[in-house]
Order: C-alpha cells, then sequence, then structure tokens
C-alpha cells in the first residue's frame, strides 16, 4: 500500500511543472486546494498505517489468536476504527484523482499512468484498487466477521499477500519513503499561491480530511 501511495505522491509531484501553465487565479486555487486535500488524505493514510503496522505486529491474525478475550476484542476494535478511516480515506483519494479535472488539467496522462498503479489493470493480489474497495465496502455493507477476518484485512492493508508474515523493516522503509515524498510533495504545490492563499487553503483542506476520517 506504501510503496502504491509513493508512486502516486511522486507521479503527481512529477506533473505539476505543467502547472504554472494555468493563468486563472481561481482555477489556480481550486486546483491548489484539491492537490492539499489529496496531501492530508495521504497523509492520514501514512500516520494510521505507521501506528497500524506497530501495534498488530508481525503476524497479526495469530496475535489475536493468543490473546485474552477481553483484550482481543478491545484491540480489534481499536484496529477495525482505523480500518474504517483508511477505506473513507482511499475512496475519497480515489475520487480526486479520478473523479475530478485537477489531476487531468495539469497533466492527462497522469490519470493514466496513476490508474495503473492504482490497480485498475494489474494483475497483482493486493493492489490499492484492491484494499480501498474492500475497506469502504466493508463500511457501507457491515458484514458479520469473525477477529481473525478483521486482522487479516490489516495484513492486506499493511501488505502481505497470501495471508504471510509482514515484513516490518520493509514496510518501515516504505512509510519513510512516502513521509519524505509527501513533503516534497506539499513543498511545490505551495510554491503555487500566496503564503496567505495557502495557510487558507491549508486549513480547508486539513478540516476536509479531518471530516473524511470521521465519516
Amino acid at each position: 500500500m506504501f510503496s502504491a501511495l509513493k508512486a502516486i505522491v511522486d507521479l503527481i509531484r512529477s506533473g505539476l511543472s505543467d502547472f504554472r501553465k494555468i493563468r486563472d487565479g481561481r482555477k489556480r486555487k481550486e486546483i491548489v486546494l484539491g492537490l492539499l486535500r489529496a496531501y492530508f488524505l495521504l497523509k492520514g493514510c501514512v500516520d494510521d498505517g505507521e501506528k497500524l503496522l506497530e501495534i498488530a505486529g508481525i503476524d497479526p491474525t495469530s496475535k489475536i489468536r493468543d490473546m485474552e478475550s477481553g483484550e482481543a476484542v478491545k484491540t480489534i476494535e481499536e484496529w477495525d476504527a482505523i480500518l474504517r478511516r483508511q477505506g473513507h480515506r482511499l475512496y475519497v483519494l480515489q475520487g480526486l484523482i479520478f473523479g475530478q479535472d485537477h489531476i487531468a488539467v495539469i497533466n492527462p496522462d497522469l490519470q493514466c499512468k496513476i490508474g495503473t498503479i492504482v490497480g485498475y489493470k494489474m494483475d497483482r493480489a493486493v493492489t490499492l484498487h484492491g484494499i480501498g474497495a474492500a475497506l469502504f465496502f466493508r463500511n457501507m455493507f457491515p458484514q458479520q466477521e469473525t477477529q481473525e477476518d478483521k486482522a487479516r484485512l490489516i495484513s492486506m492493508m499493511l501488505g502481505a499477500e497470501d495471508n504471510g508474515a509482514l515484513n516490518l523493516e520493509a514496510s518501515a522503509v516504505e512509510i519513510g519513503a512516502l513521509r519524505r515524498a509527501l513533503d516534497e510533495y506539499r513543498s511545490v504545490v505551495e510554491r503555487f499561491v500566496s503564503n496567505e492563499e495557502i495557510l487558507l487553503l491549508s486549513e480547508k483542506a486539513r478540516q476536509f480530511a479531518e471530516r473524511v476520517a470521521m465519516a
């Protein structure tokens, strides 16, 4: 998940050089707001993903099996809250990228490349689209899940395939790389509007991302 998100961030940032062609001030602010909304959604994914990686450990399913019943229930509730936030974030993030014109206005070719990364055209067991869809639909259509079902969703989101164990070191490296990519992404976006505008737009975008996480 984290490497796929980083690839998207890198692609969008690489296309921002075309942003200078846009002269309409209102349009520029709309696009910057969309880009900042994506930034805060991505940052939320990273923050919660890092937290989940720390508390879930190398094998979430086994960890739950080994817990006392009360402790397992409390842990699953915490994991489930994170899964719900991640599901909403990934769903809305896809809408920002594919459902609006912010990315297409900057560089239409980026949408096609991002679509490949998201997973519509990838022959992989675990794709960003697959993760987002699984998390979103379980929010929209709640069903009975065992503790182990939820633990397997954790593993899938954090990058394990076929219920394999997580590589904590590799995942930590991916998270660090994504954080750095997000810092660079925001730094580039901030160049396109004034300091006063970036403060206002950042606050609006942050509040938007918070509403998504709470939905």
